[in-house]
């Protein structure tokens, strides 16, 4: 979605301390530590974040792809099942990791909300919304792997280089022409 915000690390921790639930928590952090599309987290269930890992079903044909789970999210997954079964919920491995608060799968436009609302609460200014947690995890991992945009690619689950454009922070400088000499 373009014009979402890339949230930067002061943010994002306004925003997890800003969360209302251990579900918000868990939905903040499943897009920013595996890059989901909403669709794609929404759809998950307790048996995808089983074990040591996250299983994730691409829901633009893209490869399903499995993620190592680390331990702050194995955490925010136990504070969330607890939580729910605090509520009386009986969660199985085919209950949905996200549900509303009658106990069914959460839709789009509630994550969206809680989105809108958590960034509010938390002081974080700009177009911040579900997106911008995919934009961000994008944009970190394109940093972390020192701008390999093939890597990168990879990680997000993009089709194509070109689709990337949108998530990738660029300069429009042409201070590297100086570097050249032949």
């Amino acid at each position: 979605m373009q014009g979402c915000k890339v949230l930067d690390n002061h943010e994002v921790s306004s925003l997890l301390d800003s969360t209302k639930s251990a579900r918000d928590r868990l939905m903040i952090l499943t897009g920013l530590s595996f890059g989901t599309r909403v669709s794609e987290a929404l759809e998950l269930n307790f048996s995808d974040v089983s074990g040591s890992q996250l299983s994730l079903k691409s829901k633009k044909g893209s490869n399903n792809q499995v993620f190592p789970i680390n331990e702050q999210y194995r955490a925010a997954v136990n504070a969330a099942r607890a939580e729910y079964i605090a509520m009386g919920w009986n969660v199985t491995a085919d209950t949905a990791l996200f549900l509303n608060r009658s106990g069914v799968r959460m839709t789009r436009q509630a994550a969206s909300d809680i989105m809108r609302k958590t960034a509010n609460n938390g002081g974080v200014s700009g177009k911040v919304n579900t997106h911008s947690l995919r934009k961000s995890f994008i944009t970190r991992i394109y940093r972390m792997t020192q701008y390999n945009i093939a890597e990168t690619k990879n990680y997000s689950r993009h089709k194509s280089l070109a689709s990337l454009d949108t998530y990738l922070a660029t300069t429009q400088t042409t201070d590297l022409c100086k570097n050249l000499s032949w």
